[in-house]
């Protein structure tokens, strides 16, 4: 209803929120025990996927400025929601040369 009234306003909130979610992107790795040792004979341990690596990221909630949360998803799942955000970032430009003027 609002952006009935106020149409760039409404277009700026949503780039603004958008970009909240690209700069949340620095990552704050969660702390990993440290690699047991091999011993010897034994065989070596297996290769480890890196995409499968939890990264844990602490937000800033939207509408308060004082309240974060902790979000934790491996880095195959931080790289896919990355990508779609940036999708959706290039569908809103892409749409936005068909907006009237005036």
């Amino acid at each position: 209803m609002l952006s009935r009234y106020f149409p760039m306003e409404m277009k700026m909130l949503k780039y603004a929120s958008l970009a909240v979610l690209l700069a949340a992107a620095a990552p704050v790795v969660a702390q990993t025990a440290p690699p047991a040792q091999a011993q010897p004979g034994a065989a070596p341990a297996s290769k480890v996927d890196p995409l499968n690596k939890m990264i844990c990221k602490t937000e800033e909630v939207i509408g308060s400025r004082l309240n974060t949360q902790r979000v934790c998803m491996t880095a195959r799942e931080w790289k896919d929601q990355a990508d779609d955000t940036r999708q959706a970032i290039e569908r809103m430009q892409q749409g936005q040369g068909n907006v009237p003027s005036g």
